[in-house]
């Protein structure tokens, strides 16, 4: 399966139709309102804030984690062959919190989440000869790199990646990894990152291809099937802890929604969540991405 750099002007239009034709709506995110839809090199996904307001004064909901139940069991991975592309194709999923308050009060900071924010999740390899999978935790802080952790998860047949990302409140971010394999056996790790924020406002599930060190961004592989479970905690306007995504929020829950909407050297293909629906009763959000490969086709899932 060949995929080429030069593309055929109607193909690269075709995608980008495509993409605005299936916008997402708040909905199907469990939001109240998107905010902003932003075109992205290499971002997919989501971002939310709680806002309400009393009185005269606006409030944002402190967000304390987030989640990602990854399932890959049913997960497709195929290597796209590039002409002088010799990397793997690698695709990142991952959960964020950012000190970024999205919405539309007084001290509204949307879009500053894609500067400021402390991530943690996988990275899927994919090369002609086998996968890999990494977990990883950065921290930026107005578009600069503070901190960077990567390992690899110890070999095997994945089924699950579990990963949650925890504001201590004190400076302090925890990221915790759960592997289950097709065996029954599992593998966990806890990595505790330094943060320059003490409250953080927003909560973030990306699906990304990832960026190299020199500057370019990795080619997401052909990919369909698995399927991305998120959920946020937030402390709402009654004062008490709620899991959001929500139909019933306690505030105003507002979106910014990223679209990997351009293509850039190396990565040609694009994404976008297509529909979304409720996880549980409880909060938490299931998402199903849309992958648009010029010159090869459309796949679904994640």
């Amino acid at each position: 399966m060949r995929k080429y750099l030069v593309m055929v002007v109607s193909l690269f239009l075709l995608a980008l139709i495509s993409l605005n034709a299936s916008a997402v709506t708040a909905s199907q995110l469990g939001a109240n309102q998107i905010v902003n839809t932003v075109n992205s090199a290499n971002w997919a996904g989501v971002a939310y804030s709680v806002e309400w307001r009393s009185w005269v004064t606006n409030y944002w909901g402190p967000v304390l984690s987030a989640s990602d139940y990854i399932y890959v069991k049913n997960l497709s991975l195929v290597y796209v062959s590039t002409p002088g592309y010799s990397y793997p194709d690698e695709v990142a999923i991952w959960v964020g919190l950012s000190p970024a308050q999205i919405g539309y009060g007084a001290g509204a900071s949307s879009g500053e989440e894609k500067t400021s924010f402390v991530q943690a999740g996988y990275i899927i390899g994919v090369t002609p000869s086998g996968n890999f999978i990494q977990y990883f935790v950065f921290t930026f802080n107005n578009g600069q790199e503070l901190n960077y952790y990567e390992q690899n998860i110890p070999a095997g047949t994945v089924t699950r990646l579990d990963v949650s990302l925890s504001n201590l409140e004190n400076g302090t971010a925890m990221a915790q990894f759960f592997v289950v394999y097709s065996n029954g056996a599992t593998w966990t790790t806890k990595v505790y990152e330094s943060i320059p924020w003490t409250l953080t406002g927003a909560a973030m599930s990306i699906v990304e291809a990832p960026e190299s060190s020199s500057g370019f961004h990795y080619e997401l592989p052909y990919l369909s099937g698995g399927m991305i479970n998120f959920n946020f905690a937030y402390i709402g306007e009654d004062g008490n802890e709620h899991t959001g995504p929500s139909t019933n929020p306690s505030g105003t829950i507002y979106a910014d929604v990223y679209q990997l909407g351009s293509s850039s050297a190396y990565n040609s293909a694009y994404a976008q969540i297509y529909n979304g629906w409720p996880y549980s009763s409880y909060g938490g959000w299931s998402y199903l991405y849309q992958f648009t490969y010029p010159g090869i086709g459309t796949t679904y899932g994640l």
